[in-house]
């Protein structure tokens, strides 16, 4: 009897020690556990801004004329590139290097005897009346011999060196065969010298590309996405002072009235847009351009959108298209690593870390995905967003997101 009962307190003390045991192993690994668990890898929602663009091909349209050379010569520039002129100025003058030298010695003789036949005085000189009056009579007298002699030994503005008979002959004429034969003469020379004067106020440039006239602004219903997406060749020609006929001088653009042509691959995406609505557009190394929209050209499934502008034309006028985007919403929310993301309850988010190496499942509404991460809606100023008539509670920007949600055990998630 003694030894059955000291065996039955040996088989309880055994059981007890074997509880013990396992009530600590127990609580060891909860603290393993919960030491685990707090030792998550964790990120904070990055704020960001989310902007929905298209891309799209842009061309300049202006008011624009191009000026070419009438014949082959020499050219002189009166104007910088980029100058503003008024209308009028010569910008350029070209010589087609003709020999006019004896065309130009009848034209100085017609001029002397014009001016000898009106008895053009100095305004500054003591004797002009005499010298006129003897002028007057020498002519009257046809003494042209003394005539000669006053003129060419006077200071009366007539320098040029006469010759006597050719003289004689041009005073014998007329006033009106005289304005005659001038003017026969500066048509003539006029042949070998081109002035090109600007047609209207604006901007010179040289930098022509050799399809001005395809995307002149006068017609607009033009600009559809076929005209825009012909296969055109864009020259750079340079400035040259040596010219052939036909080769272009020079253009003028009118920079207070321009536009832009967006071309856009599929009409459905600016389906939004209205004439008079302002648009935004981007170009790389340029600032952000706004116009307003003043024409939509579609076809088949593309679109054109004209737009207005009246800033950066000296950033955009060298180049006739230039690649962008038009941007159509921007939207501030977080960004965060699309590891991060996990499926719970039909909904998409994330676990977020509470105290003591507790989580929580936070829903997030992506608004757009990258190949690394996601960019979430942040919800209102309450961080409440809706799915159909559903509301939920989303990330803040000081939530602790878990960055590996398979660590995660379930005992542990509070929700």
């Amino acid at each position: 009897m003694s030894n059955f009962k000291n065996k039955n307190k040996y088989i309880k003390r055994r059981v007890f020690a074997l509880l013990l045991i396992l009530f600590l192993l127990m609580v060891f690994g909860k603290l393993l556990r919960g030491n685990r668990v707090n030792d998550y890898k964790t990120i904070f929602p990055t704020l960001t801004t989310f902007e929905k663009d298209i891309d799209t091909t842009i061309y300049n349209l202006f008011e624009e004329k191009a000026y070419y050379a009438n014949g082959d010569g020499v050219v002189v520039f009166h104007a910088s590139e980029g100058q503003k002129v008024p209308s009028g100025y010569e910008v350029a003058s070209l010589n087609l290097m003709g020999d006019v030298s004896s065309l130009k010695d009848d034209l100085a003789k017609v001029n002397a005897a014009i001016k000898i036949k009106k008895g053009i005085e100095p305004l500054e000189k003591e004797n002009s009346k005499t010298f006129t009056k003897n002028l007057q009579e020498q002519i009257k007298n046809k003494n042209f011999a003394g005539v000669y002699y006053d003129i060419n030994s006077s200071d009366n503005g007539i320098s040029e060196n006469i010759n006597t008979a050719e003289l004689k002959e041009y005073l014998e004429l007329s006033d009106a065969a005289l304005n005659y034969k001038k003017e026969e003469l500066e048509k003539e020379i006029s042949k070998y010298n081109f002035s090109y004067k600007s047609e209207f106020s604006g901007i010179v440039s040289y930098k022509i590309d050799g399809n001005e006239e395809y995307f002149n602004i006068s017609d607009l219903d033009k600009f559809t996405y076929k005209y825009l997406n012909r296969n055109y060749s864009f020259k750079n020609l340079e400035m040259e002072t040596r010219v052939r006929n036909g080769e272009p001088l020079f253009k003028i653009i009118n920079n207070l009235n321009w536009k832009v042509a967006c071309t856009i691959s599929n009409a459905s995406n600016i389906a939004n847009y209205n004439i008079g609505d302002s648009v935004k557009i981007q170009i790389p190394e340029i600032e952000d351009i706004y116009g307003v929209v003043e024409k939509i050209n579609k076809d088949e499934n593309h679109a054109v959108i004209i737009v207005s502008l009246d800033r950066y034309f000296e950033n955009m006028y060298s180049n006739r298209v230039h690649d962008g985007k038009i941007i159509v919403n921007k939207t501030k929310g977080f960004e965060i690593p699309k590891s991060t993301l996990i499926e719970r309850n039909d909904l998409t988010g994330v676990y977020v870390q509470e105290i003591k190496g507790l989580v929580k499942f936070v829903p997030v509404d992506i608004v757009s995905e990258s190949n690394d991460t996601v960019f979430i809606n942040r919800g209102n100023k309450q961080s409440v967003f809706s799915i159909g008539e559903k509301s939920y509670k989303t990330l803040t920007v000081n939530d602790a997101i878990v960055i590996n949600p398979k660590t995660v055990d379930e005992s542990r998630i509070l929700n």
